[in-house]
């Protein structure tokens, strides 16, 4: 059975740009949360997708980075409900996983990166996705 959840929407005006980090793996978590601080963003954490969720309901992001395999609910599942509900945060999509994502990827705008992670790639991806959300204000 599926928990549904309502996602807030991005307020109009945002003092410092809002990440939230989905990422089971508690490590790779806190690294990307401590990456993103460094960058200049504020944080908040998500150990998975469901919680996540729980996350968007209560608080409006700029952007996600999700990872794509999780417990529970998949990274593809959350970019799903970001879209539906808050089209103008990007999301940014984390994943091991060497297939084709398929068409998943450019119907919901996802930007994939790839494990280990280029942090310069991750750096401007964020950056992207933030000005992007903040133009469409």
């Amino acid at each position: 059975m599926s928990e549904t959840f309502p996602l807030a929407t991005l307020p109009e005006t945002m003092q410092s740009p809002r990440v939230l980090v989905i990422e089971d793996d508690r490590h790779v978590r806190s690294l990307l949360c401590d990456l993103l601080a460094l960058w200049g963003y504020e944080t908040d954490a998500a150990a998975d997708g469901h919680d996540g969720l729980r996350c968007l309901a209560e608080r409006a992001y700029a952007a996600v980075v999700t990872d794509l395999k999780m417990p529970g609910i998949s990274g593809l599942a959350v970019a799903e409900r970001v879209r539906e509900r808050t089209p103008r945060t990007g999301v940014i999509m984390v994943t091991a996983f060497a297939g084709d994502l398929g068409p998943d990827t450019v119907r919901l705008g996802l930007t994939v990166l790839r494990k280990p992670l280029d942090f310069d790639r991750l750096h401007e991806a964020v950056a992207h996705a933030v000005a992007a959300a903040a133009a469409s204000r």
